[in-house]
């Protein structure tokens, strides 16, 4: 597996990885075209990006990104996107990227890494097989406005 970093080029490509992940099991969103180009978009433009790219044979097979933020002990990262061609999953491919991205991080001199994801036993335990765990300090608050 090839990794690089994740481009404002590679939106096309990765528009449709992103669908095909998300609008299955367990997340069953419902992306188009558009909304997730738009939504990619603006996390590549956003202050503090920086995402990578997972290529098997010129393909994307993976991506995962967000932005860091100065905080009072150092630089935190906000993992805001992170998937997997649905095709693929189960064959350890996840926690490769996710295992690259951490040291290319860790190089950038981020601290702690903050993500959301979907409360499902598949998603818990992936992370926590990671060793990201829930925080006993932090938790996300929503509204529907």
């Amino acid at each position: 597996m090839k990794y690089s970093e994740l481009e404002i080029k590679d939106l096309d490509e990765v528009v449709l990885l992103f669908i095909k992940a998300f609008n299955k099991e367990p997340w069953n969103d419902k992306w188009t075209r558009d909304t997730a180009y738009n939504r990619l978009k603006q996390m590549i433009n956003c202050e503090g990006y920086y995402g990578v790219k997972a290529c098997e044979n010129e393909k994307i097979i993976g991506i995962i990104l967000g932005n860091h933020e100065y905080y009072y002990d150092g630089m935190h990262f906000n993992i805001k996107e992170f998937c997997v061609d649905s095709d693929i999953k189960g064959r350890g491919i996840g926690s490769q990227i996710l295992e690259e991205f951490i040291c290319r991080l860790k190089e950038k001199g981020i601290i702690k890494i903050y993500l959301s994801t979907l409360q499902s036993d598949s998603t818990i335990k992936f992370y926590e097989k990671n060793g990201i765990t829930y925080s006993k300090d932090n938790v996300v608050l929503e509204k529907n406005i």
